[in-house]
């Protein structure tokens, strides 16, 4: 269980913004597209929070890959009743949220939009645990 107001080892801010380059339609993480987005970095038993922030005029289906997480708050107001916990949510246009999950299964995770034509054009972010590295050059993997 999490609190908004703990402390957390990382915080991270994710802007959800939509724009145009040369070749069309790109999808973006803090006005940045897959690989060129730095990776949220963490260790084993960090408590992180993601705020999110959709500033786009599209719904996008944010999912993490490997953990789940607890949904604090939407819109800037705390969630009520039970707690939430999932693995994708739906960010709508102008909607916030603040989620907290637990860094606890070490590896290079994907946190992307699950709408796959918005991942495949740049909406995605490695959970990247630190010490871990991959032998596979991103930039030469991504379309």
């Amino acid at each position: 269980m999490f609190r908004l107001h703990q402390a957390y080892q990382v915080r991270y801010n994710m802007k959800l913004t939509v724009g145009m380059s040369q070749t069309g339609m790109v999808y973006a993480i803090n006005g940045r597209v897959f690989p060129n987005i730095p990776p949220i970095i963490v260790h084993k038993g960090d408590a992180v929070l993601v705020h999110i922030v959709n500033d786009s005029p599209y719904i996008h289906p944010m999912h993490l890959h490997g953990h789940d997480f607890q949904v604090l708050t939407r819109d800037g107001r705390p969630v009520q009743g039970s707690p939430i916990f999932l693995d994708t949510l739906n960010v709508f246009p102008g909607e916030s949220y603040d989620i907290a999950f637990r860094a606890d299964n070490p590896g290079l995770w994907m946190f992307h939009c699950h709408d796959l034509e918005h991942a495949a054009s740049g909406m995605d972010v490695m959970v990247q645990y630190a010490g871990v590295t991959d032998p596979y050059p991103m930039n030469e993997m991504s379309e």
